[in-house]
């Protein structure tokens, strides 16, 4: 007992002195970081903002902006896709012309709301808009839409534009100005941003006008990732005192409402959600724009950093504000004084903590195992890195796993893997069982592949055939469609088996469209290589089929029999007799026929059916300037016999 009371005699004192010591340390090194953060914010503003004002700089120099579109226009859009690519912080870079013509580009990211009023191509990341004079004086307005390398993914038909450059505030200052102007806060009818723009004129044309809209949430996103402690908290306030960015997100979402209806922000509503606002509003009334200060409120201390924001011309003459509470800084030092207490009890610890290191090294290994095995459940063979571990059996059950994961990804050449894994996902995986299920049935067949065959060496024919595979799986994959099997060129898919899909008529007509698109340009790029071309046919028929797993007990396959199956082969054979590419059956053209155009062909008979079937050629997709059922510019193509 006299040894412990001495222990903590002595130990106490050293204690207490190491956590004052601490804690005066930490008070002083408040004033240096708060010095350090105002030169990364300045800096970290200078950059985000210099370069996106550098992109309408450039732009109001380049010579092909000079001219409106169509001019020169492949240089326009390469070189505004590329800034939309660098810049997602803002909404959009624009350039008007006196005569109205308008182009603008924008990058999709975090704009869900643009997305969803375009509806633009999945892979698409940047939407390309051309105003330019139409036919009878009429504007007309053309979406592109770029993926991520700026490839041309879809163009829009022309339609007409409700959109005057001449008439938005920005272009008129722009022209009334000598030099740059920026805008009030408004918002953008397409993406709902609140931004501010930043407008020039262009060097070798006053008339032409280029254009930035900057989101003001991307400020609001810069501060929030700036905190210097958990609790900090960030604004920006305008010339006049007016708070209009803040770190916290639903406050800057009340002030993005507000500046939208043209409305001041009330502060007192927003008090509830920050406290520190009335002080800081008080602060900023008085004229405090530069520098640190404390105050306090509660019982709690708080530290200010004001920061002149003088180095943009977007945000020039605003002040950003940094607060944050003083423990924050503290609480370094009072974990130091829990580390020293505990260090009394380190050597009882000592056992466990190696009992918990050994076992969490061991529980990590575990885990990644558990995953790579996960990944073979969903047939994902991409390499892994190798596990290493000093304890053997992890060693031995890793080197089994990736023996297991070699073995089962040689049988996925084998095996349709998207089929396994649809099975799988169906919970039909080791049932021999069968149900009967209305199904969409599709079979394609190359024409003369025999011919082609016998005439080309197996090499050429063998690579020619795995690259035309691809297209097929894909097309069928991309359409929600399963590929059941590969029939030497033949391909047989089916939809709404072995998962369901309650449109499953109109996928497959529509994955049908689509493969003979792709093989258009398949077969395009064949005959400039001097290759043979791939001619295909397809049959689709919808009904009922019997669909599960069929097989012997050491070998099972998930497939569809029936007259259904049966029927859509015998269409896709009857191509031959009408000339024809796509034949479908009414079965099909009932379940869809508000959405594509078909030609009926009359009544044939099928070999293996009794009685006549309606016969029908699948055109195109129905439009909005379709009348009377007729796709513009569908005219049916006969395909050779």
């Amino acid at each position: 007992m006299i040894i412990v009371l001495l222990l903590i005699g002595v130990s106490a004192p050293l204690l207490w002195l190491g956590f004052d010591r601490a804690r005066q340390a930490a008070l002083a090194a408040i004033d240096e970081q708060m010095a350090s953060l105002s030169e990364r914010i300045v800096d970290h503003y200078r950059v985000l903002f210099s370069d996106k004002l550098a992109f309408v700089g450039l732009v109001g120099v380049l010579d092909s902006f000079r001219a409106p579109p169509p001019d020169q226009l492949a240089e326009k859009i390469e070189f505004l896709a590329e800034a939309a690519l660098l810049a997602p912080d803002l909404d959009s870079l624009q350039v008007g012309y006196p005569d109205g013509s308008f182009i603008r580009a924008f990058n999709f990211h975090k704009d869900e709301q643009s997305r969803a009023n375009l509806k633009p191509p999945e892979n698409a990341t940047v939407a390309i808009q051309i105003i330019a004079p139409g036919n009878g004086g009429h504007p007309t307005s053309t979406w592109r839409f770029l993926d991520e390398k700026r490839r041309l993914l879809e163009i829009r038909d022309p339609v007409i534009a409700d959109y005057d450059p001449r008439q938005r505030p920005w272009y008129k200052a722009a022209i009334a100005a000598d030099g740059n102007v920026v805008s009030p806060i408004y918002a953008m009818p397409l993406t709902g941003n609140q931004v501010k723009t930043f407008a020039v004129s262009h060097a070798s044309d006053p008339s032409v006008v280029v254009a930035a809209n900057i989101r003001l949430g991307s400020i609001a996103d810069f501060l929030a990732d700036e905190r210097i402690s958990p609790r900090s908290t960030a604004y920006v306030f305008d010339t006049d005192g007016k708070l209009i960015v803040h770190s916290d997100t639903r406050i800057m979402n009340r002030l993005l409402a507000s500046a939208e209806g043209g409305a001041v922000p009330d502060v007192s509503a927003l008090a509830t959600l920050d406290p520190l606002l009335p002080t800081l509003m008080q602060t900023i009334g008085s004229g405090k724009r530069k520098g640190a200060t404390t105050f306090s409120t509660g019982n709690e201390t708080y530290v200010m950093l004001f920061v002149p924001v003088d180095f943009t011309s977007v945000l020039k003459g605003s002040t950003i504000v940094v607060a944050a509470p003083q423990s924050d800084f503290t609480t370094e030092t009072n974990v130091l004084l829990r580390r020293g207490l505990l260090t009394a009890l380190a050597v009882l610890a000592i056992g466990l903590a190696m009992a918990i290191l050994v076992s969490r090294m061991i529980s990590a290994s575990l885990t990644k195992l558990t995953g790579q095995a996960l990944r073979l459940k969903d047939l994902d063979f991409a390499p892994v890195k190798p596990i290493r571990s000093r304890i053997s059996e992890i060693g031995s059950l890793a080197s089994a796993l990736a023996s297991a994961r070699a073995a089962i990804a040689t049988f996925g050449l084998y095996v349709p893997k998207e089929l396994v894994r649809r099975v799988v996902e169906s919970d039909l995986l080791g049932d021999r069982s069968a149900t009967r299920q209305v199904v969409t049935v599709l079979f394609t067949d190359i024409r003369d592949f025999t011919t082609l065959s016998e005439s080309n060496e197996p090499e050429m024919v063998v690579a020619l055939l795995s690259d035309y595979f691809d297209l097929i799986s894909r097309g069928v994959r991309e359409n929600h469609g399963t590929i059941i099997q590969f029939l030497g060129d033949s391909v047989y898919a089916m939809w709404n088996a072995p998962v369901a899909d309650e449109d499953h008529a109109a996928n497959a007509c529509r994955c049908a469209l689509r493969l003979k698109a792709d093989l258009d340009v398949f077969n395009s790029r064949q005959r400039e290589a001097g290759s043979p071309e791939f001619v295909t046919r397809f049959g689709i028929h919808t009904g009922a089929a019997v669909v599960g797993n069929v097989g012997a007990e050491d070998r099972l396959q998930y497939t569809g029999m029936g007259d259904t199956v049966n029927v859509a082969s015998r269409l896709e054979g009857l191509n031959k007799e009408f000339g024809t590419l796509i034949l479908v059956s009414s079965h099909t053209v009932e379940a869809c026929a508000d959405r594509f155009v078909f030609r009926s062909l009359g009544a044939r008979a099928v070999k293996g059916r009794k009685g006549a079937l309606d016969v029908f050629e699948l055109v195109g997709l129905r439009t909005e300037n379709c009348p009377a059922g007729l796709d513009k510019g569908s005219e049916t193509r006969s395909a050779p016999k």
